[in-house]
């Protein structure tokens, strides 16, 4: 089954992209950028370094913008395809709370009306593929159910759905009730997302779900980078992780001002990199290293940590899935 890399703001930025491209070729088939948007009446400088096609060279790569008001959604697409682009991804599952105050993401999953506006502007543009990235709905989980005439109408390339309300967030168990009736219902192709950390769980969506286009993950590639890798040893897994690490710190140092804001990326990649594996005592003195001399040393603790839980050296803790 095809993996398809979820975009995460502040994570899987170009650098993060183009690293687990180069150590992991081949795992991921399409990397999906974070949303541009508009803020306080311009284009932020940040995403448009993000999705500048020269920063951009992990093999397939869409960009994101995300539904908000129609002015500034006419906007968004314009720029983005300004730029090259001939594949956009809209943003209809963001729950981060003020976005969805404002109906923007996830957050106007709760007026037909509006995403129906959005769709009809996104028609204009001829020439361009567009996918679209969205939740069961705000609150209730069939809310779904008013949209999907109105997305069938739009005719998407594919519509990757995350079977949690925006309400939840990341918490709860996701709805694969709910998913099951999207994916029967639905009349273009669908992706699932949502909790896939290893193969197994690639795996069980593929069976239960043999017409889907494609699997993405997001929190899970970035807690498990090597993900959708076959008969990969556990010794070799170590190494190509260590690889992405080294090579993140390499990119980061060139990219960033100066150590602490270097040491500040790094430390927010352990937020989910490996979460689970390795030494919690490692983990800690990740997060409280003040310098990246520090850093470095408490990073290489944790790597010879995963080295000894691979070979049984340490007992009751389990090796990288």
């Amino acid at each position: 089954m095809e993996l398809l890399a979820a975009p995460l703001q502040g994570f899987t930025d170009y650098v993060w992209r183009n690293a687990h491209s180069t150590v992991f070729a081949g795992n991921v088939s399409c990397y999906y950028a974070p949303f541009l948007r508009i803020e306080k009446g311009a284009f932020r400088n940040k995403d448009l370094r993000d999705i500048a096609p020269e920063n951009n060279t992990a093999g397939t790569f869409v960009p994101q913008v995300i539904a908000c008001p129609a002015e500034q959604f006419a906007l968004l697409i314009d720029k983005t395809a300004s730029m090259g682009y001939r594949s956009i991804d809209i943003n209809m599952g963001c729950p981060f709370p003020p976005l969805v105050k404002r109906h923007c993401g996830a957050g106007i999953l709760s007026y037909p009306n509006e995403v129906s506006k959005l769709l009809d502007i996104a028609k204009k543009f001829n020439g361009i593929d567009f996918s679209i990235k969205m939740r069961l709905g705000v609150a209730c989980p069939d809310e779904w159910e008013t949209l999907m005439p109105i997305i069938a109408g739009f005719d998407p390339i594919h519509v990757t759905l995350h079977p949690r309300t925006a309400m939840q967030q990341y918490s709860g168990n996701i709805d694969l009730e709910q998913f099951s009736n999207f994916y029967a219902a639905a009349s273009f192709p669908v992706v699932y997302n949502g909790d896939i950390t290893t193969n197994a769980d690639i795996g069980n969506i593929a069976a239960k779900y043999p017409q889907l286009r494609a699997i993405m993950a997001g929190r899970g590639l970035l807690a498990n980078p090597a993900l959708n890798t076959d008969n990969l040893q556990y010794t070799d897994e170590i190494c190509l992780l260590e690889n992405l690490h080294n090579l993140l710190l390499e990119q980061y140092r060139m990219h960033l001002c100066g150590d602490a804001h270097l040491l500040a990326k790094m430390k927010s990649l352990w937020e989910y990199f490996l979460a689970g594996r390795g030494s919690r005592k490692c983990r800690k003195k990740i997060m409280k290293s003040s310098t990246i001399e520090k850093y470095r040393l408490a990073v290489e603790e944790f790597w010879q940590s995963l080295a000894d839980i691979g070979s049984g050296i340490i007992p009751g803790q389990q090796p990288l899935a």
